[in-house]
């Protein structure tokens, strides 16, 4: 079990020490908004992992409908796309059927494909549900900045 001090806590939860020990010692009380916005900061980054670099496969099929984050790889494990969804199981499904927006050379004899879809060159899959849209956004933005020359997605992303 984790037990936080009260520096800690009020960390966690958003809001300053000192209105922390007020609120628990009952010499202030706290309003519906405290209390809401608490709730929603304790609760703001947790990370579930769903899959952890495993091969695409029918992995896809098991995904919750939840809110996360994911990342394709190609078979040397060097990302190809990043991307956030509302709903992680059908925007994993339309991502592996867009078109990439880079050739690629695939194969023994290395023979170059204009476009290929993403379920052709896509092995690996990373996911991850995150309920808040602001840290999906700020994720997001974080990869693909950790990718910067392997994942060629158009669109970079600002930190919220």
């Amino acid at each position: 079990m984790l037990e936080l001090n009260g520096a800690e806590f009020a960390g966690r939860i958003g809001k300053k020490t000192p209105n922390v020990h007020a609120y628990m010692s009952g010499k202030k009380s706290p309003g519906k908004k405290v209390l809401l916005s608490a709730l929603r900061h304790a609760f703001e980054w947790d990370v579930t992992p769903v899959a952890e670099v495993e091969p695409v496969g029918n992995v896809v099929k098991s995904f919750p409908t939840n809110p996360g984050v994911y990342c394709l790889y190609d078979s040397s494990g060097s990302a190809i796309y990043t991307g956030q969804a509302t709903n992680l199981k059908q925007e994993m499904s339309l991502a592996l059927q867009r078109k990439m927006n880079f050739p690629v050379r695939l194969g023994p004899s290395l023979s170059k494909k204009a476009h290929p879809k993403y379920k052709v060159v896509a092995t690996y899959i990373a996911a991850y549900e995150v309920p808040s849209r602001r840290v999906r956004h700020n994720l997001e933005a974080l990869l693909l900045r950790a990718f910067p020359n392997q994942s060629h997605n158009n669109k970079l992303g600002r930190f919220q």
